[in-house]
């Protein structure tokens, strides 16, 4: 085209191509600077006593944010995680909460994952307007306490200690129980709920403390073999130290049935780490090991893949990444702009979710305290070295 032009013509001619190009790489690089990355924090317990849980939990939310990725991000935005350690320490919790809060970019939270560091940082949450989603904190009062960032896909202790005790007393006959808990939010408050059950069905129950630093347990052993109990419940929150106190109940020559919550559920820790002495026990669980569900097993192929074995969390913490995602894509859509997204129309995604299908095996949904609804209570027993399914209850709280 240029070619039959004068030279004068010519110069002009590309002068205009060279300012067009200009104006177009300067618009690209604006629209590049006005597409900033959309955040998601991931608080959990990296390091520290039950680091092991925290950390495939943040594999996991990894792995769903690559693939989010790989598929677009959210409209265009690319999705950047910040990892917020807390060690499972409720004081380190509130300064990871207000180290996410600052960031504006950071538009949700998956975790943290135990119900002392949801408590203790929550007030901080509610304050910035950002909405946590927590696969594993159990407590009931996190979810009574009015605050509308709070959101979990686990069902309560009120549901899974009443479910605990029914099968006590109806599978196991247990008549006398020693309960043994850690004074944590988590295992104190799941032998809260675990107890009145017992009793109301008219089970004798017995009760002592140990702290979750305490590795020698001779003591509080020596009184539960005293005590004779039918079945000794642990309210603990470190598998490790449970396979630690089963080895030492053996030592002493105590010959008793065990049985705990969700927390111990974990295969390396508890019955690796007892030396096969867990043989036996039994566990609850807040929902259907995702080993048993067609539609996880493809994650499940891909995250042991990379990673190695998987923790009890791993699946829980994949769904809420995904969760949060898919209503940072609705909130988007709903204002017809990638750049619309911020805290309220995320939370407002959020609770609004309904019906949404992942890995864990039941449609998620929320209720309007921002609780799980539609999971159920399931009970495990050991056996041969596995986690084997043996009882299902309803997760509905009793009186909702």
């Amino acid at each position: 085209m240029l070619r039959n032009l004068q030279p004068k013509a010519k110069m002009m001619m590309c002068a205009i191509l060279v300012a067009a190009l200009m104006v177009l790489m300067a618009t690209m690089g604006l629209a590049a600077k006005e597409l900033p990355p959309v955040k998601i924090g991931a608080a959990g317990p990296y390091t520290g006593d039950v680091s092991k849980i925290g950390l495939d939990g943040l594999n996991a939310i990894k792995m769903a944010v690559e693939e989010a990725n790989a598929a677009g991000g959210i409209h265009g935005r690319r999705i950047e995680i910040v990892e917020a350690d807390d060690a499972a320490d409720p004081a380190k919790a509130i300064i990871v909460a207000e180290m996410l809060a600052m960031d504006r970019n950071v538009i949700g939270v998956v975790g943290p994952m135990n119900s002392a560091t949801v408590q203790a940082a929550l007030p901080t949450y509610q304050r910035a307007g950002l909405a946590i989603i927590s696969q594993s904190a159990t407590y009931p009062q996190l979810t009574e306490m009015g605050y509308n960032v709070m959101f979990r896909i686990c069902p309560r202790d009120d549901a899974q200690g009443p479910a605990a005790a029914r099968f006590i007393v109806e599978e196991l006959k247990a008549e006398k129980i020693y309960i043994i808990d850690d004074k944590t939010t988590y295992g104190q408050g799941l032998a809260d709920q675990v107890e009145p059950a017992l009793k109301a069905a008219g089970v004798e129950v017995l009760r002592g403390q140990i702290d979750m630093a305490d590795r020698d347990f001779s003591p509080i052993l020596t009184r539960v073999r005293a005590a004779e109990p039918d079945l000794v419940y642990l309210g603990l929150a470190n598998p490790a130290q449970a396979a630690s106190l089963i080895k030492q109940a053996a030592g002493l020559g105590l010959d008793v049935t065990f049985m705990g919550g969700d927390g111990l559920k974990e295969k390396d820790q508890l019955i690796d780490g007892s030396g096969g002495l867990a043989e036996g026990m039994y566990v609850t669980s807040i929902g259907k090991d995702i080993r048993e569900v067609p539609e996880a097993e493809a994650f499940i192929e891909k995250f042991e893949g990379r990673y190695g074995a998987m923790s009890v969390f791993g699946g829980q913490s994949y769904e809420a990444a995904n969760i949060l995602i898919d209503a940072a894509r609705r909130a988007a859509e709903a204002a017809s702009d990638p750049m619309a997204i911020n805290r309220e129309n995320v939370r407002k995604a959020i609770s609004e979710t309904s019906g949404y299908r992942g890995i864990l095996g039941f449609p998620i949904g929320f209720d309007a305290k921002g609780d799980v609804v539609g999971a159920s209570i399931f009970v495990y027993q050991v056996q041969n070295g596995e986690f084997v399914p043996v009882a299902e209850y309803s997760a509905s709280v009793s009186g909702e």
